[in-house]
């Protein structure tokens, strides 16, 4: 049995099989056992945790070039390192996206954009000047996996991760244990800290209608991992694949701006599939748009269809994003709308390209 062959028949013991979180770890070593499911469904939804939920439980749908690099990020861990990611898999996989998310701000050198920073920033500014919303205050800004360095940010991290229920209950003692357990480690193993798994994520995010004073309060934001840059220079698309990848979530923005989470299907899988594909369909008109990034539609496809594994099969699941297919369709959409623009340089108003894929949405999805 090959050590990557071991690592998924032990996280087969502490995986929810849902895009729901990954178990909190309760303090222990690297041998000890992995903690039980936790029952949390996260704010963020993270393609490395989405991957070690398929590794158990395989989706019918195909595997990408993305699921490679993932499995080759976890055959390069050694032994003792692949059990601490077992033991403390909420710890390493959640803490790193929620102190971005929580405590985070522009300007911080903690979160500031390093790889590919200039070609980030001015694709941000050019989504800002494309897309006719407010944009002027949401805030950009990198999540790094040095985080996990420092037993203080942790701990901060869990507590406010445990006071908004996104992961399971802890004490302040558990945490202050798991914190220091996760930092002393980190210190002892080179750069494993920086490992792409930690930040293998970009996401929007809106405090728009939460109920908790905490998320209600925070601005909004964009947060690019370090992890899904390198991801994208490790299978050939460093030139595309981040800048359409935030035009996916850029459009989520435009969504929250126009209200569009609060229209659309009760289901919440066909409502996640909804804004998800619609997500997609914004990312390629923007991305093939001779006033966007005016680049080859097969480029941006192929960088959309790596993300989240190119859809899944979890069709009941609130996560669900869509199949490959329907995800393909949804970014060829996309790019005949761009296409067929008249003159070349006229850019849909944001709330009639909702409309427009809205009555586009029975066949991309039925694919008739």
């Amino acid at each position: 049995m090959t050590r990557l062959t071991r690592s998924f028949v032990a996280l087969g013991a502490a995986v929810v099989l849902t895009f729901a979180g990954l178990s909190t770890a309760a303090p222990t070593t690297a041998a000890g056992s992995p903690a039980p499911a936790s029952t949390q469904r996260h704010l963020v939804e993270s393609p490395a945790r989405a991957a070690l939920a398929r590794a158990v439980a395989p989706s019918e749908c195909e595997g990408t070039l993305l699921d490679a690099y993932i499995d080759e990020l976890f055959a390069d861990m050694t032994d003792e390192q692949f059990g601490f990611l077992v033991a403390h898999q909420d710890t390493l996989l959640n803490v790193p996206t929620y102190d971005a998310l929580f405590f985070g701000t522009t300007g911080d050198p903690d979160y500031a954009l390093e790889s590919h920073a200039h070609q980030i920033q001015d694709t941000f500014r050019d989504l800002r000047r494309f897309w006719d919303i407010e944009s002027a205050d949401i805030q950009l800004m990198a999540m790094h996996g040095d985080v996990l360095l420092d037993a203080d940010r942790i701990a901060r991290t869990l507590t406010a991760m445990v006071a908004t229920g996104q992961t399971d209950p802890m004490t302040p003692a558990e945490i202050q244990e798991e914190a220091t357990t996760v930092a002393d480690f980190m210190q002892t193993q080179g750069d494993f800290y920086d490992n792409p798994l930690w930040t293998l994520n970009a996401f929007a995010f809106s405090g728009e209608g939460e109920t908790d004073p905490f998320l209600a309060a925070l601005p909004d934001k964009l947060i690019v991992g370090d992890g899904i840059v390198a991801a994208y220079d490790a299978i050939g698309l460093g030139d595309v694949g981040v800048r359409v990848i935030m035009a996916h979530e850029f459009g989520h923005h435009v969504q929250y701006e126009l209200g569009v989470f609060g229209t659309g299907p009760t289901d919440p899988a066909e409502a996640t599939r909804r804004t998800e594909l619609m997500a997609d369909a914004m990312a390629a008109y923007f991305g093939t748009h001779k006033k966007g990034l005016a680049l080859n539609r097969k480029r941006v496809a192929d960088a959309l269809l790596s993300f989240y594994t190119v859809g899944d099969c979890q069709f009941d699941s609130p996560g669900h994003h869509g199949t490959p297919l329907q995800r393909e369709r949804a970014a060829d959409w996309g790019a005949d709308l761009a296409a067929a623009a008249k003159p070349r340089s006229y850019i849909v108003p944001p709330a009639t390209f909702v409309e427009l894929f809205d009555a586009a949405l029975p066949q991309i999805i039925s694919g008739s």
